[in-house]
């Protein structure tokens, strides 16, 4: 990549060229059936940032924006990759809490890989993240939903590893880099639509959240949130046992006063020689959470 800067291109609709080079390159990006959106999946999260259905959500959920976002190198103007997420204002009665936002999807064009375009991109989105509900530029904490090696499907695991080029232990590699670091916690993503399964086959990391754990209730604002309006696109929270379950057992650890840790997996993929040969083992780990807890 030429330019050290990126410009960013958002839009909270589908029509807009902006969502259509975003949904372009999207659909490149994600095969996995139980993870991706259609167009009317987006054309329904993104109608929520306005009217009557906006202001319920925001006064149920908090004050949040849907968009998706292309990013362009700030020299030659070329495409580098595109995202959609969810940014919920910080809750005024958790003292310091951050913007959060959910990094729904996240690709970077083939041509801009491997010259530092995914680092430069979150530093844009975060940036643009923070601005979001003021003039003040606020902390950002970004979540992200990543594959997690030991709970896929052989053929989940080979279909997207063939696709994207890349094993997926090399994928949690980037991310980690990118100081991501495992919310410990049994994630479990609702259907994304009533033809769709709830998917627990993936990790959930943070991004930009200072010290070893993150307080239960500002999780659980957060999961709220993101289930509501991204995932259910604004049906009740209670249409949902997979959202219902995990909300409710972080309500039982914020009464407790508890924190959710945040987990380095450095270590743990520093450790992971051939990943075909630790996967075919009898006594292989049952997911990325019980791996980190063996090796600790």
């Amino acid at each position: 990549m030429s330019g050290l800067s990126l410009s960013l291109a958002l839009t909270d609709t589908v029509e807009s060229e902006t969502f259509e080079r975003f949904f372009a390159g999207y659909q490149q990006a994600f095969t996995l059936p139980d993870e991706t959106e259609d167009r009317d999946g987006f054309a329904a999260c993104l109608a929520l940032n306005r009217g009557a259905e906006h202001a319920r959500l925001c006064a149920e959920f908090g004050a949040f924006r849907e968009l998706c976002a292309v990013a362009f190198d700030g020299e030659t103007g070329a495409e580098v990759g595109g995202a959609n997420f969810i940014a919920i204002a910080p809750d005024p009665d958790l003292p310091a809490a951050p913007v959060t936002a959910n990094l729904n999807y996240l690709y970077i064009a083939p041509e801009a890989r491997g010259r530092g375009a995914l680092r430069r991109f979150l530093r844009a989105l975060s940036a643009q993240i923070g601005g979001l509900f003021g003039p003040a530029r606020r902390e950002v904490a970004i979540f992200i939903e990543q594959n997690d090696p030991f709970r896929m499907t052989r053929e989940a695991y080979a279909r997207d590893s063939a696709h994207s080029g890349m094993d997926q232990f090399d994928r949690l590699r980037i991310w980690a880099r990118m100081d991501a670091r495992i919310v410990d916690f049994p994630y479990v993503q609702p259907p994304l639509s009533a033809e769709q399964e709830a998917d627990d086959s993936l990790l959930y990391s943070a991004m930009g959240i200072a010290g070893p754990a993150l307080p239960a209730a500002l999780l659980r604002r957060h999961l709220a949130g993101f289930f509501g309006i991204s995932v259910l696109k604004g049906a009740p929270l209670s249409d949902s046992p997979a959202a219902t379950a995990q909300l409710a057992l972080l309500d039982a650890m914020a009464a407790r006063g508890e924190a959710v840790a945040l987990r380095d997996p450095g270590p743990l993929l520093a450790s992971v020689g051939d990943p075909a040969a630790l996967l075919a083992r009898a006594d292989r780990p049952q997911d990325f959470r019980s791996a980190l807890s063996m090796l600790a």
